[in-house]
């Protein structure tokens, strides 16, 4: 009994490492692609996304490759009392589709990332978020789909 004791506690933590490697969805290369295209991204920014706003930063959070969208102008906790709010994040939700086109994201299209866009003010408050997995990019997969995080 002593032998076999000795042994499972040897395998254990190579065992539950692995188990957990698998189950946090980091045993492909998910972590790797995002990793390369957030290096390819972030050369290129600071640039102005729509009117006002400017994609200042591309960063990596978990599985997920994060555009930061400023305003340097509007403010988010103003902005999210406007009735028409809701209008402006679904058009950003389906105008997260075309991110898809940058050939930049390609490497992750066939990844567990996720893709989003948070809106951010000029003092850092958060308008709101929109994300898709970059599996659903239209180029990927036949369909496509977002889905918004507040």
């Amino acid at each position: 009994m002593g032998r076999l004791a000795s042994r499972v506690l040897r395998v254990l933590p190579a065992a539950c490492m692995l188990a957990l490697t698998a189950c946090s969805g980091m045993g492909d290369n998910t972590r790797q692609a995002l990793t390369q295209v957030q290096a390819k991204l972030a050369p290129t920014l600071p640039r102005p996304y729509i009117e006002d706003l400017v994609i200042e930063s591309v960063k990596v959070e978990g599985n997920a490759l994060v555009e930061v969208i400023r305003s340097p102008l509007g403010s988010a906790e103003k902005t999210r009392k406007n009735p028409r709010f809701n209008e402006l994040q679904q058009a950003e939700e389906l105008e997260l589709r075309g991110w898809c086109k940058d050939p930049a994201i390609q490497p992750l299209f066939k990844t567990k990332a996720e893709l989003k866009r948070r809106f951010v003010d000029r003092n850092g408050g958060v308008f709101f978020e929109v994300a898709m997995l970059a599996s659903f990019c239209p180029a990927a997969n036949s369909s496509a789909g977002a889905t918004s995080t507040p």
